[in-house]
């Protein structure tokens, strides 16, 4: 547990990895836009881009606002672990057409 929490925890890492964040983010809200939205595909892509787009947040903060990038980072996790569990119980939620 305790190497968890340094690891969520941990001070941001600064400008670079949160830019790389934030692009990946915004490709893939674009590619859920195009594929989800315009073509009616799943919409997995959201989900992508919430998650990165969280921990892009995180990264960018402050190094003094450690719990602040953890609890960005959790919810980016969670995100992730939500589209897990619906893609296990309810998969046409997520690959409906």
């Amino acid at each position: 547990m305790q190497a968890l929490r340094r690891v969520l925890f941990r001070e941001p890492d600064g400008r670079p990895k949160s830019l790389i964040f934030a692009l990946l983010s915004f490709v893939c809200l674009l590619g859920w836009v195009y594929f989800g939205i315009v073509l009616n595909g799943p919409h997995n892509m959201l989900f992508l881009g919430l998650a990165f787009g969280f921990s892009g947040v995180a990264e960018s903060l402050p190094p003094n606002r450690q719990r602040s990038a953890g609890g960005l980072r959790i919810l980016g996790l969670g995100i992730l672990v939500v589209l897990v569990v619906l893609l296990i119980l309810a998969p046409e939620i997520i690959w409906a057409q």
